[in-house]
């Protein structure tokens, strides 16, 4: 996945802003998620692999505040 594609999935999967998303990866940057989805380069393979596992086992999203789809 593209950085590009990233906001369309945050949505698709009930992460209405990046700082949810950036929360249930554990990232502590608030700009990473901001660069990713502005940049045209591919996701490293790691974060790819976790929002494969955010889409296939939703029981282990642990964000809160959010409506989780």
């Amino acid at each position: 996945m593209k950085g590009k594609e990233l906001p369309a999935w945050r949505k698709r999967f009930g992460y209405p802003n990046q700082d949810g998303l950036r929360q249930e990866l554990g990232i502590k940057s608030r700009g990473t998620i901001s660069a990713w989805e502005n940049s045209d380069a591919e996701l490293p393979r790691t974060v790819q692999l976790a929002l494969k596992a955010l889409e296939d086992l939703p029981h282990v999203r642990t964000i809160f505040g959010y409506e989780v789809k």
